[in-house]
């Protein structure tokens, strides 16, 4: 189990929860069904940088859900995310901002109208990860 950290726009707070190693888990977290990273942030020293897993259908569902930016980058987010690291391995570990940095960088938007989440849009990477259906058990 890895500890990342969700933000959360409904409650407006930024805290850690555990996740596996798995993109379907990372779904259930943010309840998405695909996946988009935003707010990338610069290389580090071990070519992995922190960035968000966020929903990628965010946009069209209605009500659209509250957002939040990220001061570093400008990004608007709609919904949950997770704040995340992937090795070159493609393994998901803790993310080089700490929870109360990441808290700083975070400026929750509340919800915001259809028209200004279309004019927003680009700030959203345009890459998504189709995953299938998690099974319900």
């Amino acid at each position: 189990m890895t500890k990342l950290l969700k933000i959360d726009p409904y409650l407006e707070k930024v805290y850690p929860v555990e996740i596996n190693d798995s993109l379907v888990d990372v779904c259930r977290q943010i309840g998405a069904r695909r996946l988009t990273i935003a707010g990338q942030q610069s290389i580090s020293t071990n070519d992995c940088s922190d960035a968000a897993y966020c929903d990628d259908e965010a946009l069209y569902t209605e009500p659209l859900p509250p957002a939040f930016r990220l001061r570093t980058t400008g990004h608007i987010i709609y919904g949950c995310a997770l704040w995340h690291r992937v090795t070159q391995e493609g393994r998901l570990q803790v993310s080089a901002w700490t929870q109360s940095y990441l808290t700083d960088q975070v400026e929750f938007l509340g919800f915001i109208s259809l028209t200004s989440a279309q004019a927003n849009r680009s700030m959203l990477d345009d890459e998504s990860l189709p995953l299938e259906e998690p099974d319900e058990e």
